[in-house]
C-alpha cells in the first residue's frame, strides 16, 4: 500500500523530509571528520602520539556517522515501510470542555509529545507507532480500528474512521471535523481513506 497518485504533494513532502535528514547527516559527518583532522593538525609536532591516525581515524569517523544515523533518524529513511494493524491501546489524552475543567478554561489539555499507539499486526506481532498528539487524536484513533502508516508519513490513517471521527492530515496530524480537500493547517492534500480501503481488500 502506497500514497495514492492523487496526492503528489505528499510524495514531495516525504522526499523533502528524507533529503533534509540525509543532508543534515552528511553535514554532521563532514563536521565530525573535519574536527578529527583539525585535532590531528594541532598535534603534528607535540605530542604526536595523541594524533588519531590510520584505523583509529577511520573508526572515529565511523562512530560519528553511526551517532548521526540515530540523531537524524535515518532509520526512518531506509527502514520504515508501510505498516498496518489493529489499534489495541493508545493512552491518548481526552478532550475536556471548559465547564469540566474551570481552572484551565480551554477545550483540551494534557497533550504531550511522543504518544505511543500499540497496534497488533495481521501476523500477531505488536507494532509501536510514536506520534505527536494533536487535538482530536483521541476521537480519531479508536481502539479496535485498523490503522495504516504509509511509508515516510508521520501519522497513521484510520481505515475504519467514521464521519464523526473527522479527516486526518497525515503530514501534520490536524484532524478536520468536516471533509475538505486540503489541510487548513499545513495546506497539503488529504488522503481519501476510501482509496486505501479498496487497496486493503474491501
Amino acid at each position: 500500500m502506497r500514497i495514492p497518485k492523487q496526492n503528489r504533494d505528499l510524495w514531495r513532502f516525504v522526499l523533502r523530509r528524507d533529503l533534509k535528514s540525509l543532508s543534515l547527516w552528511a553535514v554532521w559527518v563532514l563536521l565530525w571528520g573535519g574536527g578529527a583532522l583539525a585535532y590531528n593538525a594541532n598535534h603534528t609536532t607535540y605530542p604526536p602520539e595523541r594524533q588519531i591516525l590510520g584505523w583509529r581515524l577511520a573508526l572515529w569517523i565511523l562512530a560519528g556517522a553511526v551517532i548521526g544515523f540515530f540523531l537524524f533518524r535515518l532509520s526512518r529513511v531506509f527502514f520504515q515501510r508501510t505498516r498496518s494493524g489493529v489499534l489495541i491501546s493508545s493512552g491518548l489524552s481526552r478532550d475536556y470542555a471548559p465547564s469540566q475543567d474551570p481552572g484551565k478554561g480551554r477545550l483540551s489539555y494534557d497533550y504531550r509529545l511522543n504518544k505511543v499507539l500499540h497496534l497488533r499486526r495481521p501476523n500477531g506481532k505488536r507494532l509501536r507507532v510514536r506520534i505527536e498528539e494533536k487535538p482530536g487524536s483521541y476521537v480519531y484513533y479508536r481502539e479496535g480500528d485498523r490503522l495504516v502508516r504509509l511509508h515516510g508519513l508521520p501519522y497513521p490513517l484510520n481505515l475504519d474512521a467514521r464521519e464523526e471521527q473527522g479527516t486526518l492530515c497525515v503530514a501534520c496530524g490536524c484532524v478536520h471535523k468536516t471533509k475538505v480537500p486540503l489541510c487548513v493547517s499545513c495546506g497539503l492534500s488529504l488522503i481519501d481513506v476510501e482509496l486505501l480501503r479498496e487497496k486493503d481488500g474491501e
